[in-house]
């Protein structure tokens, strides 16, 4: 297939962060969205029978409020439901993780979902291990974040637009620790020593870069979303009508479960593409840190003879 001519490390600058990946996408779209659906339908279709077990539910909990001494044991539901929602946000996040390094190492669309999900199963180990490590890392960073937080709050509109580009840096710090980690750079723990080097000169700069990407493609994907759900709204006024009768129904039911896997779908496109982001600005910090493709070109040049 056809190479990309695409340069991933690359020493980038904040205008030429958005911008480049912007053009990556354009490259990749129909490969990369042909990838994720393949993750996503299959995960569409459990969430409408979820979503669908849950509003018949609420609708007899509603009718009927459970006994004081029954709140406990019902609350195992929404634990379990939880859990199953952080495993989903993992896979997503290492789904884009190895589709973004497949890409920058062969540099061409020949791979498959196959290919990526050999390549989590391959290191799912370290992922897991990561994990583990990163809530108690998380903890002191949720810590530090909450306190910092509270005094954020009381400066209108500023305060709020701080405390998103922070949280931008706090993932941009975790991810490149997972990245380091799991290209076989550094060891678990000395993998978040190292990020922090890695992108202290450039933190603020890059924060505030992947606050922005984020916010573009919260706003571009809310927009692509709002027309099915529009349209479901319309069809649930017309047939159902927003009573108390509304989840008495199959339709209503059905509604509410297809309206939530939409969302669904929304929150697994922009959570790729956002992780996609995270490993495009990793690349970018190696080659501004290390040198790593300038100094791969200078092999290249005088590595061989057969080179010149």
């Amino acid at each position: 297939m056809e190479q990309i001519d695409f340069a991933f490390k690359k020493n980038r600058r904040f205008g030429d962060l958005i911008q480049d990946y912007l053009s990556l996408l354009k490259i990749v779209f129909r490969h990369l969205n042909s990838k994720i659906l393949a993750i996503a339908l299959p995960v569409f279709a459990v969430f409408i029978i979820l979503g669908f077990y849950l509003s018949t539910v609420i609708n007899e909990l509603i009718k009927s409020p459970p006994p004081t001494d029954s709140i406990p044991s019902m609350l195992v539901l929404p634990i379990i439901a939880m859990f199953l929602v952080l495993l989903f946000i993992v896979l997503i996040g290492t789904f884009g993780i190895e589709y973004m390094l497949l890409l920058e190492e062969r540099k061409d669309l020949s791979f498959t979902s196959g290919d990526i999900y050999a390549r989590i199963k391959q290191n799912l180990e370290k992922y897991v291990r990561f994990f583990l490590s990163s809530i108690l890392v998380g903890i002191g960073l949720m810590i530090f974040f909450v306190i910092l937080s509270f005094f954020l709050n009381l400066i209108p509109i500023v305060g709020q637009l701080i405390m998103g580009i922070l949280g931008a840096c706090i993932m941009l710090f975790v991810n490149c620790a997972l990245f380091l980690y799991r290209q076989g750079r550094e060891d678990l723990w000395s993998s978040y020593g190292a990020s922090f080097r890695l992108i202290k000169s450039r933190v603020f700069e890059y924060g505030v870069a992947g606050y922005v990407m984020q916010i573009i493609l919260q706003i571009t994907m809310a927009l692509i979303v709002m027309v099915p759900l529009i349209i479901i709204g319309i069809i649930a006024f017309n047939t159902v009508g927003f009573t108390d009768q509304f989840l008495e129904g199959f339709l209503g039911k059905f509604l509410i479960s297809l309206g939530g896997s939409i969302m669904m779908l929304l929150v697994i496109f922009v959570s790729i593409y956002l992780i996609g982001f995270y490993v495009f600005q990793y690349f970018s910090l190696l080659e501004s840190s290390y040198k790593e493709d300038t100094l791969e070109q200078i092999d290249q040049i005088g590595g061989t003879e057969e080179a010149f």
